[in-house]
């Protein structure tokens, strides 16, 4: 895993200008604000996430080195870390990360891949009470191989909405935190059904997965050729479901019964 080396300044480094570098990117948030200054130097990439740290990393090293505000809270520098910074240095290192969460099953890692708010963190946890073991929050990393496709383990603190965490009696700090059937979740408060389990065929798994998936740019051609190699060998090797269902946490029970019939069902490992 890639290490994280925290240095503290008492000034940061503005971010850097679009007109000096190709390779410079605004990333947003959902609500239209500015979380990040990306941009590559040859083999080197940097981020910037502005009052929190400036984060520097390579295609080919072992390391992550962070310029940290001295005022920065050294959680706040963590999540960034583990969150955003984490998944961009190993897709420029040649594995790939889904926007999912995930839970080991007899067969292997199912990763859950949705829009933020759709509720997989809730249902990956759900699933924990009845004895699948937690894998990812966020944030499933997989690389391709002669063996097939194979998770990556990655650093992880559960974070679920206070509802959720009121209705499995926990209070927010007491959520765990750790050192592929592929399954896409999507609200459908118009079904007449609480949930509905849909096998997705390889060509139309494709662009679903690939909706989910994190990168750091797509200016390099051969990167760009190797991501698609990677989810077209992902989808042709491990199947695809899409899963839908009405929103409220009344129904969470009856998720969770369809996903472990699911997961009991399938035979092929991920």
């Amino acid at each position: 895993m890639l290490k994280l080396r925290i240095e503290r300044t008492k000034a940061m480094m503005p971010p850097p200008s679009r007109t000096l570098n190709a390779r410079f990117e605004v990333w947003r948030d959902p609500d239209g604000e500015v979380y990040a200054y990306a941009e590559g130097l040859g083999d080197e990439y940097r981020m910037h996430v502005p009052g929190l740290a400036s984060f520097r990393f390579s295609s080919c090293g072992d390391e992550i080195a962070a310029a940290v505000a001295s005022t920065a809270k050294e959680e706040l520098v963590l999540d960034a870390y583990r969150r955003r910074i984490l998944p961009m240095a190993l897709h420029v290192s040649g594995r790939e990360v889904l926007h999912a969460s995930g839970f080991r099953s007899p067969g292997g890692v199912v990763a859950l891949c949705a829009d933020s708010g759709t509720g997989k963190s809730t249902i990956a946890f759900g699933l924990s009470s009845r004895g699948y073991r937690l894998w990812a929050d966020d944030l499933v990393a997989f690389e391709t191989s002669d063996r097939g496709c194979l998770a990556i383990s990655l650093p992880f603190k559960m974070r679920l909405r206070s509802s959720a965490a009121v209705l499995f009696g926990l209070g927010v700090n007491r959520l765990p935190a750790a050192a592929s059937d592929d399954g896409v979740l999507r609200r459908e408060d118009t079904s007449t059904t609480p949930v509905a389990v849909r096998p997705v065929p390889s060509a139309e798994a494709l662009g679903a997965v690939l909706s989910h998936a994190w990168f750091f740019a797509l200016q390099d051609g051969e990167r760009k050729r190797r991501l698609i190699e990677h989810y077209l060998e992902l989808v042709a090797r491990i199947p695809v479901f899409d899963i839908s269902f009405r929103s409220g946490l009344e129904n969470l029970p009856t998720i969770l019964d369809a996903i472990e019939q699911l997961v009991g069902e399938s035979t092929q490992p991920t």
